[in-house]
C-alpha cells in the first residue's frame, strides 16, 4: 500500500471505532455492533514498533496443485472436491499401472525367496560348520595313518627286500637264459621225444619262476607308491577342508553369500523401478489436507505436468504480506510480533509472530518487495483463505 493509502485507511479505522460502543453497551445509532475477538493474550516480548504496514493476505498451512507426470487416459479419480485424504493416499490413477503392479508382485516373490534362500543358509551355516571341523578331524587322522604307513617303507628292512627281490629276479633271468639255450639244442628232437619235452617243461617253468620273482619285486615298488599316493590324498583332502573352514570362519561361505545378494539386490531394484512406474501413473498427496479442486474425470485423456487438483492442509493458516517494501523488510526479522487486521473485520485486532522472511525479492506494482509469513495467535474469528488484512510491524 502507498503511504497516502495507509493515511486513509488509519483515519477510517478512528473512526469507525468512535462509531461503536463497547461490548455490552448499545450504539447511538442504527449501524452494526463492534466485532470482539477472543485472543489468547500475548505476555511476551512487545510487537515491533518499526510503523511499517503491509497488505497480507491469508492461506493454508501448505497448499500444492497436482497433476498426473505423465500423459495418459485416467483409469480411475478416488477423491472428490471437499474430501479429506492422508499423506500417502492415491488420488487418481492414469491406466497401465496395472502391468507394473504384476511387476512389483513378481519382485515381491523374487525377493522373498532370496531372503529365505538367505536365512537357510544362514541357519545352516552352524551344521555346516560343525561338520567340516568333524571332518577336519577325521582326515588329519587319516593323513597321520597314512604317514605311519608309508614310513615303513623308509626302513633298511625294507631296502632289503626290495634289494633282495630285486637280485632274486635278476638272477633268475639268467637261469631262463639257460633254460632256453637247453631248448635251442633238443629243437632238432622229435617234438614226442621225452628230452625234448622235459627240456621244454623245464624252461616253462624256469620263466614262470622269473615271472613270478619280477612280480613280487614290481608289486614291492608299488606297495610303496601307493602309501606315498595315500599320503598326498590324505595331505589334499586335510587343506580342503582347512581352506573350508576358514572361509566359514565369519559365516556362510562369501560365494554362497553373493550369490544370493545378487538376487536380492535384483530384486529389491525390480521391486523399486515397477514401484517408480507406478507412482508415474498417479497423483498421491504429499501431505494430509483437504481437496480444494479436482478437475478429473475417468476415462478423459490427462495431459503430463497439468494441474488437475488443489491440495490445502487448513490445519492452519497463515499470512502472508504482499506488498513490504525492501526498506520495511529490513527493520523485520523472524520472532517479530505484529498487528493483523483483516478488511473483512476491520474492528477487529489479532496479533502474531513473524515465522519466516524470505531472503528473495519479487515485485508488486513496480516496487521491490520482501514476503514475509505471519503465523496467528490462537483466536476464534471465523477467518476464510484468501481474505485480506493489514499487517502493522
Amino acid at each position: 500500500m502507498k503511504k497516502s493509502l495507509i493515511l486513509v485507511m488509519l483515519a477510517a479505522l478512528v473512526l469507525a471505532a468512535a462509531a461503536f460502543s463497547p461490548l455490552g453497551q448499545e450504539t447511538s445509532g442504527d449501524g452494526p455492533s463492534a466485532v470482539y475477538v477472543r485472543q489468547t493474550e500475548y505476555t511476551g516480548t512487545a510487537r515491533s514498533s518499526s510503523g511499517a504496514v503491509a497488505e497480507g493476505k491469508l492461506h493454508p498451512k501448505q497448499e500444492v496443485s497436482l497433476g498426473f507426470a505423465g500423459a495418459g487416459v485416467v483409469e480411475a479419480v478416488y477423491v472428490s472436491e471437499g474430501d479429506t485424504v492422508r499423506k500417502g493416499d492415491i488420488l487418481a490413477e492414469i491406466r497401465g499401472a496395472e502391468n507394473y503392479r504384476q511387476q512389483y508382485a513378481e519382485a515381491e516373490l523374487n525377493l522373498s525367496a532370496a531372503r529365505d534362500e538367505l536365512k537357510s543358509l544362514n541357519d545352516a551355516y552352524p551344521v555346516e560348520k560343525a561338520d567340516v571341523t568333524r571332518r577336519l578331524v577325521e582326515a588329519r587322522r587319516e593323513l597321520d595313518r597314512a604317514n605311519e604307513d608309508y614310513a615303513d617303507y623308509d626302513t633298511p628292512a625294507y631296502r632289503t627286500r626290495l634289494d633282495n627281490a630285486n637280485q632274486a629276479y635278476t638272477d633268475k633271468w639268467a637261469d631262463v637264459e639257460d633254460a632256453q639255450d637247453l631248448v635251442d639244442k633238443v629243437s632238432e628232437l622229435e617234438e614226442g621225444s621225452t628230452r625234448r619235452r622235459t627240456v621244454e617243461d623245464d624252461y616253462k617253468k624256469t620263466l614262470q619262476d622269473y615271472e613270478d620273482l619280477k612280480r613280487a619285486y614290481t608289486l614291492l615298488l608299488n606297495d610303496k607308491d601307493a602309501a606315498k599316493a595315500a599320503v598326498q590324498a590324505a595331505e589334499a583332502a586335510v587343506a580342503d577342508l582347512e581352506r573350508l573352514l576358514e572361509e566359514l570362519a565369519d559365516g556362510p561361505k562369501a560365494a554362497q553369500l553373493e550369490i544370493i545378494n545378487r538376487k536380492i539386490e535384483a530384486a529389491e531394484a525390480q521391486k523399486t523401478a515397477a514401484e517408480k512406474n507406478i507412482e508415474q501413473l498417479q497423483i498421491i498427496a504429499p501431505f494430509g489436507g483437504r481437496i480444494v479442486s479436482a478437475d478429473l474425470t475417468a476415462g478423459e485423456l490427462a495431459s503430463a505436468a497439468k494441474p488437475v487438483m488443489v491440495l490445502a492442509d487448513e490445519s492452519a493458516m497463515i499470512v502472508k504480506t504482499v506488498d513490504l517494501s525492501e526498506t520495511d523488510a529490513a527493520g523485520v526479522s523472524t520472532g517479530s510480533r505484529v498487528r493483523v487486521v483483516f478488511d473483512a473485520y476491520p474492528s477487529a485486532e489479532l496479533y502474531g509472530t513473524v515465522t519466516k522472511v524470505t531472503n528473495w525479492a519479487g515485485a508488486y506494482l513496480g516496487d521491490v518487495v520482501y514476503p514475509v509469513e505471519i503465523t496467528l495467535d490462537p483466536h476464534n474469528l471465523p477467518l476464510l483463505w484468501g481474505m485480506t488484512a493489514s499487517v502493522y510491524f
